[in-house]
C-alpha cells in the first residue's frame, strides 16, 4: 500500500501500464474486473497502521531488507524508486544490483530476499500466471517466490486438467484472488507492448 502503482505506471510505463489487482490480467479467462486487490490502493496512513499492527511501528525493530535488481538504468531507478516508496512508512531498504546469470541464480538458489519480475504469458491461459504459485514449481522452478498453499495447490490441480468452462474461469478467479490477498508479490502492473510494422507485412 506504500507503493503508488499510479507514479510507477507514469515514470516508468508512459501511463499505458494497467495497475495489476492480481497476477491475471485483463483478456485472459479468470481475470475478475470487478475485484480489487485491499492491498494494491496507495494509503501511506493504512500502510503504517498495518505495520504497526505487525508489531514494527514506523518500521522500528525491523531490520533492512535487500532488493535484488538488474544493473541496467530502468532497473537501478525502479529499485531507487522502490526503496523510497519503503522508506515514506519506515522500512529500510539496501539495493544490490546484479547481472542476469546472477540474478537468476540467487532467485534458484533461494538467496534472494526482495527481487521484481516481469511474466509474459507463454500461451492465453490464467493456468501460465498461476502456475508461479504452485508448490511443486519452487526454486528453482517458476514459482520463486516459493509461495506455498495446500489450499491453493488442490484447487490449482482441479482447475489444470479440466476444459475450458465456467466453472474453470471461476476457479481461476478464486485462485487469482487468494494469491493477491495472501500476498506472496506485491502487485505493480500489467504492462503494454507497441509493436510497429509495415503495412506489407502479412501473417
Amino acid at each position: 500500500m506504500a507503493l503508488n502503482r499510479d507514479q510507477l505506471n507514469k515514470l516508468f510505463y508512459m501511463n499505458a501500464a494497467e495497475p495489476a489487482q492480481g497476477p491475471v490480467p485483463p483478456g485472459i479467462a479468470g481475470y475478475d474486473e470487478s475485484y480489487k486487490n485491499p492491498y494494491t490502493k496507495y494509503d501511506l496512513e493504512k500502510a503504517k497502521e498495518l505495520l504497526k499492527k505487525a508489531g514494527y511501528p514506523g518500521g522500528k525493530g525491523l531490520p533492512a531488507m535487500t532488493l535484488e535488481h538488474l544493473a541496467d538504468t530502468t532497473g537501478r531507478q525502479i529499485a531507487e524508486f522502490f526503496k523510497k516508496s519503503m522508506k515514506d512508512i519506515g522500512i529500510n531498504i539496501n539495493l544490490n544490483s546484479n547481472t542476469w546469470p546472477k540474478f537468476q541464480e540467487k532467485q534458484n538458489k533461494r538467496q534472494a530476499q526482495i527481487f521484481g519480475l516481469a511474466w509474459s504469458a507463454d500461451y492465453p491461459d490464467a493456468e501460465n500466471f498461476l502456475q508461479l504459485f504452485y508448490g511443486p514449481n519452487e526454486a528453482p522452478g517458476s514459482n520463486s517466490a516459493n509461495y506455498k498453499n495446500v489450499e491453493f495447490d488442490k484447487l490449482f490441480d482441479q482447475a489444470k486438467i479440466m476444459q475450458e468452462s465456467p466453472e474453470r474461469t471461476e476457479l481461476y478467479k478464486k485462485l487469482n484472488q487468494m494469491v493477491a490477498e495472501d500476498g506472496p508479490w506485491i502487485m505493480g502492473v500489467h504492462r503494454m507492448k507497441f509493436v510497429l510494422t509495415h503495412g506489407w507485412v502479412k501473417n
